[in-house]
C-alpha cells in the first residue's frame, strides 16, 4: 500500500470557527502596507465583533501567504510566519499582527544590507512578544543545516504549498480577498469594521 500523501495546508486559521457559515481568505503579504491596513482592521476589530465570547465565530478567517518577490525580504518574512504556524498555530495570528506592527523594520531601505541570518534572528525575536520561545522559531529558520539548494526543510515546504495555492487562485496583488471560494473584488484595504460587517452579516443571516 502506498504511503499517504502529506496533508498540504491551505492557509493558516486565524480564529476559532469549527463550523463556520462563511470562510474569508485573506491573501496578504506581510511586507505590503495595504495588507497591513486590512489585517489590522480584521484582526483588531472584525474578528472580535463576530466572535461569540471570543472562542468561536460564524466566520472563519484564513491567512494565505503571498510573498512578493520584488521585495526579497518578503520571503524571509513569510518563512517566519510559517515557522510560527508550525511551532504554535494558536499564536500565529498574533504573530502576524506583531510582524505587521514592525513592518517598516523590513522595508527595502532598512533591510538592504542585512543577511538572511540577520533577518531570521530579528523575525524570531518578534515571536517573544507573542509567547513564542525564540529558540523554537530559530530552529526552523536558521541556515545551519542547509546544503546546496535544499532550502529550510518544513518551512520551505509550507511556503511552496502557499505559493502554489495563491498562483492557482490567480492571486497577484495584495491584499486580495476570497469569500466562500469566490474572489470578492469589492473588498478594499480601506474598509472600516462597519463595512466588513455590512458585507459579512447578510451572508451569515442567509445561511
Amino acid at each position: 500500500m502506498a504511503p499517504p500523501l502529506p496533508q498540504k495546508p491551505v492557509g493558516i486559521s486565524l480564529n476559532q470557527a469549527p463550523s463556520p457559515m462563511v470562510v474569508v481568505e485573506l491573501f496578504n503579504d506581510v511586507c505590503c502596507p495595504f495588507s497591513k491596513k486590512m489585517y489590522d482592521t480584521v484582526f483588531g476589530a472584525v474578528m472580535p465583533a463576530l466572535s461569540d465570547n471570543r472562542q468561536t465565530a460564524p466566520v472563519a478567517f484564513v491567512w494565505q501567504s503571498v510573498p512578493q518577490p520584488w521585495h526579497a525580504q518578503s520571503c524571509c518574512m513569510h518563512e517566519a510566519v510559517m515557522a510560527a504556524a508550525l511551532v504554535d498555530p494558536a499564536r500565529a495570528a498574533a504573530y502576524i499582527f506583531n510582524l505587521f506592527a514592525h513592518q517598516t523594520d523590513f522595508f527595502d531601505d532598512t533591510t538592504k544590507d542585512l543577511s538572511r541570518t540577520q533577518m531570521y534572528a530579528i523575525l524570531a525575536g518578534l515571536g517573544a512578544d507573542c509567547g513564542y520561545q525564540t529558540s523554537n522559531l530559530l530552529s526552523l529558520l536558521n541556515l545551519n543545516a542547509v546544503t546546496a539548494n535544499a532550502g529550510l526543510g518544513p518551512v520551505t515546504q509550507q511556503l511552496k504549498w502557499a505559493v502554489k495555492y495563491h498562483r492557482t487562485r490567480a492571486v497577484h496583488t495584495t491584499p486580495t480577498v476570497f469569500i466562500n471560494g469566490l474572489e470578492a473584488s469589492d473588498v478594499s484595504s480601506g474598509w472600516t469594521v462597519d463595512a466588513w460587517l455590512n458585507r459579512l452579516l447578510p451572508l451569515i443571516q442567509n445561511n
